[in-house]
């Protein structure tokens, strides 16, 4: 029997941020600044929350824009001297190296397009603990679709059912349910802990025994 056939799951998979990052102060800010100066107004921040989840062209969904693409860039502008300022949450790395470990493969799914994944993940020195970063651009359909965990699964060589999903928005619970995976909500991230999910760790080393991994 293979290490890996020990634990309860054979990949685990993370989003960015809002899980892995406290990103979405900065986040929530530098779009609110592009949306007002593209000549979108203000919205709440709880709303503007909502971008955090969804591929960029969502902008044009969620919001009343004379050019959503323009928007995108100034947010892009405006964030980009901020993001070094975030953090992995408190937790994260030990538990990445607690997975890293037990011999799990780690990846991520990422609604950001893979040249913004890209151009910040390596701020936060984790990236070395990752196999595979699935982006928006990558597939077909992004979250809430299937399809990042489906790619996950096809390079990891397992079936979707044998994932760990972790993440912080309905939209990645929605996209482990439509997979066939499990979904962790990351209380520590979330702003709505009633997300339907498959389980409830409040910090991220409480993911650890959903794994079956013994914390030493």
């Amino acid at each position: 029997m293979s290490k890996t056939n020990r634990y309860n799951f054979k990949a685990i998979i993370f989003d960015i941020d809002a899980c892995l990052i406290d990103s979405a102060p900065n986040l929530i800010l530098t779009l609110d600044r592009a949306v007002v100066d593209t000549g979108g107004g203000h919205y709440p921040p709880e709303y503007l929350r909502q971008m955090l989840g969804l591929p960029s062209y969502a902008l044009n969904d969620l919001f009343t824009l004379p050019d959503w693409q323009l928007t995108l860039r100034k947010w892009s502008d405006y964030y980009a001297p901020l993001a070094a300022e975030n953090k992995p949450f408190t937790g994260i790395e030990p538990l990445l190296l607690a997975i890293r470990n037990a011999g799990l493969p780690l990846g991520v799914a990422t609604s950001q397009g893979r040249a913004l994944y890209e151009e910040h993940f390596h701020k936060y020195g984790l990236a070395h603990y990752f196999d595979l970063a699935v982006c928006a651009d990558d597939v077909e359909n992004p979250k809430p679709s299937a399809d990042p965990l489906l790619f996950a699964a096809t390079h990891f060589g397992i079936p979707p059912n044998e994932i760990l999903f972790l993440g912080d928005a309905p939209y990645d619970m929605q996209c482990a349910k439509a997979a066939g995976a499990k979904g962790a909500l990351a209380v520590w991230g979330t702003t709505d802990i009633t997300i339907p999910a498959d389980y409830y760790p409040a910090t991220p080393l409480d993911v650890l025994p959903i794994i079956g991994i013994t914390p030493d």
